[in-house]
């Protein structure tokens, strides 16, 4: 998961191969929320209450994208959003603004100014999450893939050694999954697959999308890359749920009006 770095202001902090985000919001409470939820997604954060803080930060890191609330401390959200694409250094950098702010002409004028997206508060992690994937990927994903440790069984339930098989679901979307493995499978074949979400029990079909083999797999374990080939709607809508429900927990996010 990426790292929550705080607003210290050091250089040293962004000293690492994973470019980060920025997320501004004067509300603690939105703000930590965000930040957290971003985390989940696997990016890393660097947040901020204060637009002039984030510009003075920008003057030796450049994030990949900033997440700005629209209503700031003292520099407003809209005039933050100018600073950064009126400097040559930043204003490449795409600017999602998120608001809670009823004002109905303020997405107009963000727009003019050049955001890449405006979203309503509170914010809906699908939302959010393909507004980032649009605005930083040559080739957005279109589902939230989530870090897990979901139990499955892959091929036949009868035939399986031991209760689970010792295989593993570490990453899961409602598109696929990727399955810590040492059973190897080649690429282009179908399997059977039973996945175990809480109380639920999903029986579907994959097709192996690419597979690796000893310590060559993410962390340094083997397993398969799947897309699921047969799926019922049902059974989506309960990855979806599953998923909303992990990036969301234990972190709270205050209605509209409150």
């Amino acid at each position: 998961m990426g790292d929550m770095v705080s607003n210290t202001g050091e250089a040293k902090i962004f000293d690492r191969k994973k470019r980060i985000l920025f997320v501004v919001d004067g509300d603690a409470s939105d703000l930590y929320y965000t930040g957290m939820l971003l985390q989940r997604l696997d990016y890393s954060i660097y947040t901020t209450r204060m637009a002039e803080e984030a510009l003075d930060v920008m003057r030796f890191a450049v994030p990949l994208l900033i997440l700005t609330e629209a209503s700031l401390p003292h520099m407003s959200g809209v005039e933050f959003l100018k600073q950064i694409k009126q400097d040559p250094k930043t204003k490449a950098v795409p600017v999602i603004v998120y608001t809670a702010s009823p004002d109905p002409s303020l997405k107009d004028m963000c727009l003019r100014a050049g955001c890449a997206a405006y979203l309503r508060k509170p914010v809906d992690p699908d939302e959010l999450y393909a507004a980032i994937q649009k605005a930083t990927e040559a080739s957005p994903r279109q589902y939230i893939r989530l870090n897990a440790c979901v139990q499955v069984i892959v091929g036949d339930e009868t035939t399986v050694e031991g209760p689970l098989g010792g295989d593993c679901v570490t990453a899961l979307s409602e598109n696929g999954m990727y399955i810590t493995t040492a059973r190897p499978h080649v690429t282009g074949e179908s399997l059977a697959i039973t996945l175990f979400l809480g109380n639920a029990k999903i029986r579907c079909e994959g097709v192996v999308l690419y597979s690796f083999i000893g310590n060559k797999g993410p962390m340094g374990a083997p397993g398969l890359g799947i897309k699921f080939s047969r799926i019922r709607p049902e059974d989506r809508n309960l990855i979806r749920a599953f998923v909303k429900k992990e990036l969301t927990q234990d972190i709270a996010q205050r209605e509209n009006g409150e």
